[in-house]
This record gives C-alpha cells, structure tokens and sequence, in this order.
C-alpha cells in the first residue's frame, strides 16, 4: 500500500521590487523544493498587498480545515524584513499551523539548505 503523499501550502509575499515573473519564478521554485523535499503542494497563496495578512489567513484556516502540517515560503524575508525578527516568527508560524515552516532559502547564512529542510517532526 503505497503511503498518501505529505501535503504542504506554499506562500509568499510579493516584496517590493517583484514583478509578476519573479512571483512566478517563486512560485515555480517552491514547487520544485516541495518534490525534492517529499512534500506535494496542494495550493500556493500569495500575499499580493505589503503589509496585508489574507493570504496567510487563508493558509493556516487550511491547514487547520485540510489537517495540512506543512507550510513552503521562498524565504525568511517572506517572514520579516529584519533576520531576528524573521526567526522569531518562524517559531509562531509553526505554532501556529500546527507542522513545519519549510523555507527555501534557509534562515542565516551558515545554516545549509538541507539542514534547514531536514527540520521535520
């Protein structure tokens, strides 16, 4: 019997300076993360207004209503502008949801991308 695949929600916050091919490209990189991270993405939401939090009401009222425990974002600037606050928020959106932040780019610069990945529970 073959096991269900890992579900997970991408999300990202168009940042200043992004046009639709960057957010595009993003979306496509998360994609391509999630597979080699064994992880399916059911949807991708994107936070289209600075400083708005809709999309990221949306993701975590599915992961609640999907039991969904995986989130995918591009990056800690996706989190916060500032790197401390980033990791602080890391650790309340995991609460939050329940599961696992996975983060593309991983948070600070001498953390490799696979340990960053690897942190599953």
């Amino acid at each position: 019997m073959a096991t269900p695949p890992r579900l997970a929600y991408g999300y990202l916050r168009v940042l200043p300076g992004m046009g639709i091919q960057d957010v595009l490209r993003v979306q496509r990189d998360l994609v391509v993360f999630a597979e080699e991270n064994g992880l399916v993405l059911a949807d991708v939401f994107v936070e289209a207004k600075w400083q708005q939090l809709k999309a990221w009401q949306e993701v975590v009222t599915h992961c609640h209503t999907k039991n969904v425990a995986n989130v995918v974002m591009p990056s800690p600037q996706h989190l916060h502008q500032i790197p401390v606050l980033a990791g602080i928020m890391r650790d309340e959106v995991e609460r939050e949801i329940g599961g696992t932040l996975w983060l593309v780019e991983p948070l600070g610069q001498n953390a490799p991308a696979g340990q960053e990945a690897g942190r599953d529970r």
